[in-house]
């Protein structure tokens, strides 16, 4: 057996019982905070293009698409609501494998699960698994590296190309797929992996994401009903790995010996978002409210800001921005917000929003280089300096930004993100109830009254 195949027996083979209860617990906090995000963008422009395909294709309205008014097909309803997982960059991934897995494996496991009533329990497990096969094999090869697997560095949008395999392996083992379909879901799903960096900053990049849950179940149906993919599709020479790695060198069994030992959510652990904005930005943002706060700094006060921070690995959209999702990814944007308005929130990533002039004045007066070295405990740090009006100079370093696995969420703030998001768009009533199913996942009979409920606010 290849990777590929004993892949798709670590998928057929573990059960609930096989997953650690952290692991569970991590992956529940995960899926509520995957649905906190598409909430929180199911009223963008961007999604409205995304829902007028939808309803122009068609499709079985089995499937609930999140803070609307339609339901459709499993295969489009992913796709809507994997697009609003992803588009205000406010989800999280797994530290060091640069893959937001979650946004792709949590928009497949949803549909199918309600299409076919699944418990919660199968729905933890498919997650659970595809969530591990996504960044263990974007990862593959260069699971000890420092920053970011090489597949990044070729300009790969690795949610998306690994994100597919992801959710393939998650669809299929949701329809109890055996050892043969599997390797096929496996093997289909490798011929659909696509998406590239150069679209970051823009609604594409969202797009992909919704498009390779799309195509991780219709790899597990159609793998199903006989259609049949290689055996050896990562391996291969022209696999996964030879053409998205640029070799098939992967070492098959130091792979296997790290997959789920311990699982990636784990260790290197799980971000789990506090600030809708790029990892890049995060610690400068970070250091910058720490000194807000410890200073009781007002705009008004500041002179001048200097942040140091990592080299990013997208090097693009940290200009000054002319759109809301560019926003997202400039670091003097963020921590000009954060020193104008304090945390930043989803309303302050608009196109209106980023042409405030008080902001913009701010913007000004900031500058940032990338020297901070970055290392396997302190993947990001950034030290901020603010230089006040009366000739103060103020300081602080920030290692880890809230929602790191060092600074992590605390479960009231991860529900009161998943409230905030859900604002305008579910009831009260609704809120409460979908966060208490969520947190009793794994003890629901029917995951589809909960997935229901993110819908539209009740009449």
């Amino acid at each position: 057996m290849g990777i590929t195949s004993r892949l798709a027996s670590f998928v057929v083979d573990t059960s609930f019982s096989d997953i650690p209860g952290n692991v569970i617990q991590m992956s529940k906090q995960m899926m509520l905070n995957s649905a906190a995000a598409g909430l929180g963008a199911s009223a963008d422009t961007a999604v409205d293009t995304i829902i007028q395909l939808v309803e122009e294709m068609g499709g079985k309205p089995e499937c609930t698409i999140m803070g609307r008014s339609i339901r459709s097909s499993p295969l489009y309803a992913a796709l809507a609501n994997g697009v609003m997982m992803d588009l205000p960059d406010y989800e999280g991934a797994v530290r060091r494998r640069v893959c937001a897995s979650s946004r792709v494996v949590s928009p497949a496991v949803m549909a199918l699960g309600e299409r076919m009533a699944m418990p919660g329990r199968e729905v933890l497990v498919a997650f659970t698994l595809g969530c591990e096969v996504s960044t263990k094999v974007g990862a593959a090869g260069d699971l000890d590296e420092l920053i970011r697997p090489r597949m990044v560095n070729y300009g790969w949008h690795l949610a998306a190309v690994a994100g597919v395999i992801g959710a393939a392996a998650a669809a299929g083992k949701l329809l109890g797929l055996g050892q043969h379909e599997m390797e096929s879901t496996l093997g289909v799903a490798v011929s659909q992996a696509s998406g590239l960096q150069m679209n970051t900053g823009n609604a594409v990049t969202p797009f992909e994401n919704g498009k390779a849950a799309m195509n991780g179940i219709m790899a597990a149906i159609l793998a199903q009903k006989g259609l049949t993919g290689a055996q050896n599709a990562l391996e291969a020479k022209y696999g996964f790995f030879d053409c998205y790695r640029r070799d098939n060198n992967v070492d098959e069994d130091q792979f296997f010996r790290s997959l789920a030992n311990p699982y990636d959510v784990i260790d290197p652990g799980m971000l789990l978002k506090l600030y809708p904005c790029g990892s890049h930005t995060a610690t400068a943002v970070e250091a910058t409210l720490q000194l807000v706060e410890q200073h009781k700094i007002n705009p008004e006060q500041v002179r001048s800001v200097r942040a140091t921070v990592v080299e990013p690995h997208t090097g693009t959209l940290l200009r000054t921005p002319e759109a809301g999702l560019e926003g997202k990814k400039s670091i003097k944007y963020c921590m000009a917000v954060s020193l104008v308005h304090g945390r930043p929130q989803l309303h302050h990533f608009t196109d209106e929003a980023v042409h405030d002039p008080e902001v913009r004045a701010v913007m000004d007066r900031i500058t940032w280089e990338a020297t901070e070295q970055a290392t396997k405990e302190v993947p990001s740090p950034s030290t901020v300096t603010i230089t006040l009006t009366d000739g103060r100079e103020v300081s602080h370093r920030a290692k880890y930004e809230k929602g790191h696995p060092e600074n992590p969420l605390t479960p009231q703030e991860l529900d009161s993100k998943f409230s905030e998001c859900s604002l305008n768009k579910l009831s009260p009533d609704q809120i409460k109830e979908t966060i208490d199913r969520f947190h009793h996942l794994d003890e629901l009979p029917n995951v589809a009254p909960l997935i229901a409920l993110l819908g539209t606010m009740e009449k």
